[in-house]
């Protein structure tokens, strides 16, 4: 017989739900560099898995890290870092379609 519905994720890939309190000044930043179909919970993941060095050589990193790297160079034009923040949107949107199949 077929088993139907979709497949278990491995429990290491099984997300847990925390409580964090931030001012709400910072939510709003983050809230404001998202899409509409952007996930806040998506952007804080990539924010603390790149602070806690998860992704440790460039060839490891994905567009989105690297792009978000970028942003924080001084050297960056604002309109590169204009359209660097509208392709991570978008990015993020792909990454998180890819995550939800």
């Amino acid at each position: 017989m077929k088993k139907l519905g979709r497949p278990r994720k491995a429990h290491a890939l099984r997300k847990e739900n925390i409580s964090v309190n931030l001012p709400k000044t910072l939510v709003s930043e983050v809230e404001s560099q998202l899409s509409y179909k952007s996930s806040r919970s998506r952007f804080i993941q990539l924010a603390i898995e790149e602070k806690l060095g998860v992704t440790e050589t460039v060839n490891e990193a994905t567009s989105t890290h690297l792009m978000g790297a970028l942003l924080v160079r001084d050297e960056i034009s604002e309109f590169a870092k204009k359209v660097m923040r509208s392709e991570i949107k978008s990015m993020m949107q792909v990454e998180e379609t890819v995550e939800e199949q």
